[in-house]
C-alpha cells in the first residue's frame, strides 16, 4: 500500500507563482549566478539559503531547476491569503523559536519522496543586511538527510526590501549559488565541519556589499519605520523615540536627526556628531548595549519596569484558533514578568517560565506564546519597534538559565556597552 504523499502540491497555483515570478525578477531586475553543478543537479537535495526579506523563498526557489518545499514559520498561515498559497506550495510549517520534532520528522519525510527542501538557517529574516548567527544544530540535520547541498546567497535583498520596511525599492540584487556538499562530503565531513564551511557560504554583509557597487537605491521612502530596527538612539539613548519621514528620521527626545541617502548611508542633518554611517553599524551597537542595560537592570534587582509600550492592541486566540481583540494595554517590561495593564483595569502577567517565545512580525506587531495561548501586540502607531521585546526576554531567560527558550541570532555572550539613562 503506498504512503499518502506529503505537503502535496496544486500545480495550477505553482504555475500562476512562476508566472507571477518570472515578472517580479525581471521588473527588479534580479540576476542569477549558477554553477553548472546546480543546474545537474537531481533531486532529492537540500536547498539552504541566508534570510533577509519576505520574498526569500520564493526568488531562491525561482530559479531552482525543480521544485523546493520550503520550510516557513506557522505564524505566516495566520495570515488567510498566505495560508492559500503557502498549502498549495507544499510549504512545511515550523513553530517560530520553538524546538520543533514534528518539523524534523516532515522534512525527513519530503527528502524520501525524492523532492527538495528549502531552510533558512538564520531562522529570521536579518535587519541589519548581516547574516546572523545560526544554530549548529542545522549540522545534525545536513548529517541526517545525507544528501547534496546548495547554498543560493541572496545579495541586495536587505537593499530592495529590508525587514523593517514595507514597500519595496528598485534595487538590482542577484542569487549567487553554491553546490556546497556533494552526497559524500556530507556522509564523510563530521557534523562541526559541516556547520562551519555552511556558516562561512552564508556569510554576507549588505554594507560592504553596497559599499563595493554604489548603486542607487529606487525610493523616496528610505527611512520608511526604520524605528522597527534601530529602536535606540546613540546621541540621547531614548527608546524607540524615533519618527521617520520620507529619506529622514529624527528622535523626537533629543532631535537627533539623519538623513538616508540614495546609496542608504546615513548622514547627520545639523550639527553635531554622526555616531554610525549605516545600519549595520548601529545595530550591532544598539544589540550590544541594549543587552547589557537588560543585564544591568536585572542584576541589581530593580523591581520597576525596565521599558514600557502605551496604548497596545491586544489579540488572543480563540477556541477556533483565530485571533480576537481583547483590547487596549500599556505593555511593561519586569525582571519576572510582562504585565498587561488595560485600559477596563484588567491586567494579565506572562512569567518568563512559563513564556514560550515571543517574536516580532511585521510591522508593529508582536507575537507571544504563554503556556497554551497565542497572543498578539500590535504597536499604537507606526515604527513601534516589537523587536526590543525580544532581545530583552533573550537576555531574561540567559539569567535565569533557560537557554533552551533562547535564539542563537541575539548576541548575548558580549559584555560592555554603554549603559542606557
Amino acid at each position: 500500500m503506498n504512503q499518502k504523499k506529503l505537503y502535496k502540491t496544486n500545480l495550477g497555483v505553482r504555475f500562476l507563482v512562476e508566472i507571477l515570478f518570472f515578472l517580479f525578477t525581471r521588473y527588479f531586475h534580479i540576476k542569477k549566478k549558477m554553477p553548472k553543478e546546480v543546474k545537474e543537479l537531481r533531486p532529492p537535495y537540500l536547498v539552504l539559503a541566508n534570510h533577509v526579506g519576505f520574498w526569500d523563498p520564493f526568488v531562491a526557489g525561482y530559479f531552482m531547476p525543480h521544485f523546493i518545499h520550503f520550510v516557513s514559520s506557522d505564524a505566516v498561515f495566520r495570515n488567510p491569503i498566505l495560508r492559500f498559497f503557502l498549502t498549495r506550495l507544499g510549504t512545511i510549517p515550523k513553530k517560530k523559536n520553538m524546538r520543533d520534532s514534528q518539523v524534523i520528522r516532515d522534512i525527513v519525510a519530503v527528502i524520501k519522496q525524492g523532492e527538495n527542501v528549502g531552510i533558512f538557517p538564520e531562522a529570521v529574516r536579518n535587519w541589519s543586511g548581516n547574516t546572523s548567527p545560526m544554530d549548529p544544530s542545522i549540522g545534525k540535520l545536513i548529517k541526517l538527510l545525507k544528501v547534496p547541498v546548495v547554498v543560493p546567497l541572496l545579495k541586495g535583498m536587505n537593499l530592495m526590501h529590508p525587514r523593517w520596511a514595507y514597500k519595496m525599492r528598485r534595487y538590482p540584487m542577484e542569487v549567487e549559488y553554491k553546490f556546497l556538499f556533494t552526497q559524500k562530503q556530507v556522509v564523510e565531513l563530521s557534523t562541526e565541519e559541516l556547520f562551519e564551511k555552511l556558516s562561512n557560504a552564508l556569510s554576507h554583509d549588505e554594507v560592504a556589499y553596497q559599499e563595493q557597487r554604489m548603486i542607487k537605491i529606487g525610493s523616496q521612502q528610505r527611512a520608511q519605520h526604520i524605528g522597527h530596527a534601530l529602536y535606540l538612539c546613540p546621541e540621547c539613548m531614548a527608546i524607540d523615540s524615533f519618527q521617520a519621514n520620507g529619506n529622514d528620521f529624527r528622535c523626537d527626545q533629543c532631535q537627533y536627526s539623519i538623513h538616508i541617502d540614495e546609496y542608504g548611508f546615513f548622514e547627520r542633518k545639523g550639527k553635531g556628531q554622526l555616531h554610525f554611517n549605516n545600519i549595520r553599524d548601529w545595530y550591532n551597537w544598539e544589540e550590544k548595549t541594549f543587552v547589557h542595560s537588560i543585564h544591568e537592570k536585572y542584576v541589581s534587582q530593580s523591581e520597576e519596569a525596565f521599558f514600557s509600550d502605551k496604548n497596545m492592541l491586544i489579540y488572543k486566540n480563540n477556541s477556533s484558533g483565530k485571533l480576537a481583540l481583547l483590547g487596549k494595554a500599556d505593555v511593561y517590561l519586569f525582571r519576572a514578568k510582562i504585565e498587561l495593564v488595560f485600559d477596563t483595569g484588567l491586567r494579565l502577567e506572562f512569567n518568563f517560565h512559563d513564556l514560550k517565545t515571543i517574536n516580532p512580525q511585521t510591522n508593529e506587531r508582536l507575537e507571544i506564546f504563554y503556556k497554551e495561548d497565542a497572543y498578539r501586540i500590535v504597536g499604537s502607531h507606526p515604527g513601534v519597534s516589537a523587536l526590543k521585546w525580544e532581545v530583552a526576554a533573550n537576555v531574561i531567560w540567559k539569567e535565569l538559565g533557560l537557554n533552551a527558550k533562547r535564539v542563537p541570532y541575539i548576541r548575548i555572550e558580549e559584555s560592555g556597552g554603554e549603559k542606557l539613562i
